[in-house]
């Protein structure tokens, strides 16, 4: 009832559109990954990986990040939802998998120490925002900064290999 209010729509016309909750929430994270990642993505052929980093901690921090882990979490406790939302979840996995992505395969190719990394990079922005998910008001975290900066210098010792 909320979703309808808000987007100031009968309940008949949003289960005409939607057969389901779980449907329109795998349409909502799909367009939550549009506008957090693919509408802002950096150029691919001069970014350097310190680039990247900063790019995405730049939508991870997002307070609409705070959204994606949340559906990410609820439809891991409820299989039918699952089945609905694993698409959209696919769907984000091939735009942050280098091998399934070709501006993070340029910058990561088949290194094993830049790949390595990268997972490093991604799983560290992935725990800071969720820090910031359960900090009061998706505050920042008082150590960001520092594990950032880690990150990027890390990323320009590779970045000059």
């Amino acid at each position: 009832m909320e979703v309808c209010a808000i987007a100031g729509v009968t309940r008949g016309a949003l289960f005409h559109h939607f057969e389901s909750l779980p449907a329109l929430i795998a349409v909502a994270l799909s367009d939550t990954y549009d506008s957090l990642l693919l509408e802002s993505r950096p150029s691919e052929a001069d970014t350097t990986i310190e680039q990247w980093i900063i790019w995405a901690w730049s939508r991870v921090s997002q307070r609409e990040f705070k959204a994606v882990i949340e559906i990410w979490l609820a439809s891991r406790n409820d299989p039918e939802s699952t089945a609905d939302i694993q698409p959209a979840i696919e769907r984000y996995k091939a735009i942050f998998t280098p091998s399934k992505s070709n501006a993070l395969y340029k910058l990561f190719g088949t290194d094993r120490k830049a790949g390595s990394f990268y997972r490093l990079a991604a799983e560290t922005m992935f725990g800071l925002a969720l820090g910031r998910a359960t900090n009061p008001n998706g505050a920042a975290l008082d150590h960001e900064e520092i594990v950032l900066g880690q990150l990027r210098a890390y990323a320009r010792n590779i970045d000059k290999e």
